[in-house]
């Protein structure tokens, strides 16, 4: 692959009105206003009562989405700035802002979950499931088989990518959806490419899951032109932007440490563990200095939360130092490997994710409740999906009404359209109010005055 260009990676237009960035007004840039964006959407508030690991928590010390998604954005604006000045201070030409790349790393990771549907990784099971069986492939029938993929195979990250640039026609003429810079939305995807492009047996991080709808190839190609992204061999594949290794890997310092956090906090894990395995994160970058200041706090709560932000601190240093040591293979566009993979801490955070997997994801109560979300997620969109196909029916008529208009896409429109309007309203359910509204249409609970 050719060696990607710097300066064009990061060209700040916007989608939907590619030369509107002239000028930037009161201090703030291109990227910047893209965290705003992102910030004030509706799609963005719904993550507040959506899974990240314990369902419907009972204290706001437990995260969601919401609070898993503005830390991982903190953590990916350090991981971003710190890689900038890295290459800056290599053979890096020409020189970068290393404002303008903590801007964008932070405001992909601000979104990199918000196309996740309710109940967490196990909504989209959910999803693919419905789609793969019987009442789900009748609601197929028509497609290509391309079209077909993003519905067997259909992951958050697609929705996500869909959700940022897909404008409504019924709510507006002005194409672009957010209206987010290129280089934003590119280093958000982590996966580009289509679910026809999937290598689930392949060493290529960028390829294990879809992350673009057939329907959302045509943007991303878009995209991928004006930043003169590589293509990855193939048609509806690319490499990835450079920034998206950042994006993934502050995602993954997150999700690993605060996960192991929220199962101390739920007894599921022992402090002298929990303390253990962040401190020997922590202590590759830790100083004499910040050792006797650990030994000053006398609250177990408190020192946890010591360790744990030093073991961020010390992950987002390993990141950092890992993209230095791989810049020409980035940018090139032959690396395709995890950076957390290849830092010092890499078996350390593996042994917490295996901790984690078998010790907090499968808690029984977290079981029980993902295991009712197979029966509510698909029966939603049956549901919806039903009243459409079979308009006549008095039923459809009244699940109809119930349906936002927006995602009731005109009759002219594709099969493929339509499904996907209604797996995106489903998608963007919290996990709340996806409960209520299934027991009200299956009769457990009738709704008051």
């Amino acid at each position: 692959m050719d060696r990607m260009n710097l300066s064009r990676l990061l060209i700040p237009s916007r989608l939907g009105c590619p030369e509107a960035y002239a000028a930037s007004t009161a201090g703030r840039t291109e990227f910047q206003r893209d965290f705003d964006r992102v910030l004030f959407s509706s799609a963005f508030r719904r993550l507040q009562s959506k899974t990240q690991v314990f369902p419907f928590p009972e204290t706001a010390m437990i995260h969601t989405r919401l609070t898993h998604s503005l830390e991982t954005s903190s953590v990916g604006r350090s991981l971003g700035t710190i890689a900038a000045e890295k290459l800056n201070n290599g053979r890096c030409r020409p020189k970068v802002d290393p404002r303008n790349i903590g801007a964008i790393v932070s405001a992909a990771c601000l979104a990199h979950d918000i196309g996740n549907p309710p109940f967490g990784h196990s909504g989209e099971k959910a999803i693919v499931e419905f789609f793969e069986g019987e009442h789900g492939q009748a609601f197929l029938t028509g497609m290509t088989d391309e079209q077909r993929q993003d519905f067997v195979q259909f992951d958050g990250n697609a929705m996500g990518f869909r959700l940022l640039t897909h404008s409504n026609p019924k709510l507006t003429s002005v194409s672009g959806g957010l209206g987010l810079t290129y280089p934003t939305l590119a280093a958000f995807v982590k996966y580009p490419c289509s679910a026809s492009n999937i290598e689930e047996e392949g060493r290529r991080v960028s390829r294990k899951k879809a992350g673009l709808f057939s329907s959302s190839v045509e943007v991303y190609s878009q995209i991928a032109h004006v930043l003169e992204l590589p293509t990855g061999g193939c048609s509806g594949a690319w490499a990835r932007h450079p920034l998206a290794f950042l994006t993934e890997a502050a995602d993954d310092i997150c999700y690993t440490i605060t996960d192991l956090e929220d199962g101390h906090r739920h007894r599921l894990v022992d402090r002298d563990e929990v303390k253990s395995r962040l401190l020997e994160i922590a202590l590759v970058h830790m100083t004499e200095t910040d050792l006797k200041n650990m030994e000053r706090i006398y609250d177990d709560r408190n020192k946890i939360g010591y360790l744990r932000a030093k073991a961020i601190n010390s992950l987002i240093c390993q990141v950092a130092d890992a993209f230095d040591e791989n810049a020409e293979q980035i940018i090139s566009g032959e690396y395709d490997l995890q950076l957390t993979d290849q830092v010092a801490s890499s078996q350390a955070l593996k042994d917490i994710q295996k901790l984690s997997r078998d010790r907090i994801y499968s808690h029984r109560t977290i079981l029980q409740i993902e295991a009712a979300g197979f029966q509510v997620v698909p029966g939603l969109l049956n549901m919806f999906l039903s009243a459409l196909k079979w308009p006549a029916r008095p039923s459809s008529k009244k699940v109809r009404s119930l349906i936002p208009d927006e995602y009731v896409p005109d009759p002219e429109k594709s099969r493929h359209e339509t499904v996907m309007s209604i797996t995106a309203y489903v998608a963007g359910m919290t996990d709340t109010f996806a409960v209520e509204l299934y027991r009200n249409l299956m009769g457990f609970h009738l709704p008051k005055y």
